[in-house]
């Protein structure tokens, strides 16, 4: 009876959601110190009502009360770049770098929540992620009259952390799936280089010293094209090395041959949401992709 009380978080469904749970209490338990990662979706898959013995879905609002375990953490915030174009340039030292001038940009917002171990007083963090437009309201345009153009964008970029597994048999699903996917790494990766830099300094050639990042199937699998865009284009480092981290970063485990946990984008999609992952490599190897 005090169970059902709580609403259950609508952060992942199934055996992969299960399964990263398990991952967050086991590190917790075995007192090695962890950062989980997540989307903080405002509203779960669906809740499940039987009637007449049909399944019916109903939207579940698991956040409506609130979420009496997290706690807000509106300093710690990250730019996610969208759509847009690419562009080349030579730095001060006359190496070519690569620059991405976008489209849209939306804030993650960080909240977090302790995952404690079993009987032996650790706390692990889980750090999720809310999608945030970077202006919210267009005071001009409202003092036009277009009072929708006004939130427009503010409703846009919130839809990014709306719903977990939005319908993808639409382009626009496909697309906003693959907004979530970037969104998530990206903030995750930009919040660990900066926990580094605080604790370290600005010298990223041991970041994989500090981080081994555990990838769980394909759904953040962009992560790793993300972390080399963040060591070349935003700290300035050359292409070898910053591959070299990147590789010695990341682990992978792949857990199931079912298509879903399988992704695959359509090129002209991924190019069009990220042209930066698509283009020259930049960090002295401008011909590298």
């Amino acid at each position: 009876a005090i169970l059902a009380q709580e609403e259950e978080p609508g952060l992942g469904n199934g055996g992969l959601g299960r399964l990263a749970a398990c991952y967050m209490d086991s590190l917790a338990t075995l007192e090695i110190p962890t950062l989980g990662y997540g989307i903080r979706y405002e509203f779960g898959i669906f809740d499940q009502l039987i009637r007449d013995g049909w399944q019916v879905e109903k939207t579940d609002k698991w956040l409506a009360l609130g979420n009496p375990w997290e706690t807000p953490r509106p300093e710690i915030a990250a730019d996610v770049f969208l759509g847009g174009r690419t562009e080349g340039y030579q730095d001060e030292r006359g190496g070519y770098r690569v620059r991405w001038v976008p489209e849209r940009v939306v804030r993650g917002v960080a909240y977090d929540i302790p995952i404690l171990g079993y009987r032996n007083g650790t706390a692990n963090l889980l750090r999720l992620w809310k999608a945030e437009a970077a202006e919210s309201f267009d005071f001009e345009a409202f003092n036009q009259g277009d009072y929708w153009g006004a939130v427009d964008e503010k409703v846009d970029s919130e839809n990014i952390t709306k719903v977990l597994y939005p319908n993808d048999e639409l382009v626009r699903g496909k697309r906003l799936r693959l907004e979530q996917q970037y969104f998530f790494v990206s903030c995750s990766l930009q919040d660990m280089i900066r926990i580094y830099r605080q604790r370290g300094g600005d010298d990223l050639s041991r970041f994989h010293e500090k981080y081994a990042v555990q990838l769980n199937d394909t759904h953040p699998a962009v992560a790793v094209a993300e972390l080399m865009r963040l060591l070349v284009d935003v700290h300035g480092m050359g292409w070898d090395e910053a591959w070299e981290i990147t590789r010695r970063t990341f682990g992978y485990t792949n857990h199931t041959l079912m298509s879903e946990a399988l992704e695959k984008w359509p090129v002209a999609l991924f190019g069009h949401l990220l042209p930066r992952h698509m283009a020259d490599g930049g960090g002295d190897q401008p011909d590298q992709h």
